[in-house]
């Protein structure tokens, strides 16, 4: 049963690498990025002269064009998928669905199809899902660093650190060096974090696509 739950998130996996160049084969779509390099280029020209001139108004510029240029991202990257998978986007409805809800339910039709091309019966995912609940590690009781003593002999350090440091000679001119680096550190840590977060909820999404695989496929068996 351990092999095959292996195969199965290994299954998972690489119906989630709906990015890889095999997948996309981007040489037959070159026109559909032509909104996204235009996008791009408008917005890299309009922050560069708003700096260039000494435009306070440039860092405002350029957040809200990345936030734009996510959407149209989104938007082409779409675009491009439901020209290559015209079968999946129609038989899981996947145009009606809300846009962050698309990829993953295209990954589940990759799996899907995995699935049943190397024959699982619903009654096998049934127990491949039951047994993988076994493998996860009890919840702990009680975290040591949420508790509100901690908590509290923390934030009281946080607090003694910033004002030992806005009395340093450097601060007044390097402030701004000092912020930058805490900020960077923080969004490593959140990606690393992000990370471990992503690789501990992975085996309840696969369970997931299992219990949603289980239902098609009898449905499927059932008709």
């Amino acid at each position: 049963m351990q092999k095959q739950w292996d195969n199965v998130k290994k299954i998972y996996i690489e119906s989630n690498r709906i990015f890889s160049y095999q997948r996309l084969r981007l040489r037959e779509c070159k026109r559909d990025f032509i909104p996204l390099l235009v996008s791009t280029l408008l917005v890299a020209l309009l922050s560069s002269a708003l700096y260039w001139f000494k435009n306070p108004t440039w860092p405002l510029v350029i957040m809200i064009g990345t936030a734009i240029l996510m959407q149209v991202f989104f938007l082409t990257i779409n675009k491009i998928l439901a020209k290559l998978y015209v079968a999946e986007y129609e038989q899981h409805n996947i145009p009606a669905q809300r846009q962050s809800d698309q990829l993953d339910l295209l990954a589940y039709a990759f799996f899907l199809q995995e699935i049943k091309s190397i024959g699982l019966t619903p009654g096998l995912l049934e127990a491949i899902s039951e047994y993988s609940e076994t493998l996860d590690p009890p919840p702990k009781s009680f975290l040591i660093n949420q508790n509100f003593i901690n908590v509290i002999v923390i934030s009281t350090l946080v607090s003694l650190f910033v004002a030992y440091l806005q009395k340093t000679s450097a601060w007044p001119t390097q402030a701004l060096e000092y912020i930058f680096c805490v900020a960077s550190l923080g969004v490593i840590v959140s990606l690393v974090l992000d990370g471990f977060r992503t690789a501990t909820t992975r085996n309840a999404r696969v369970r997931q696509y299992l219990r949603r695989a289980k239902v098609e496929i009898e449905q499927e068996a059932d008709s």
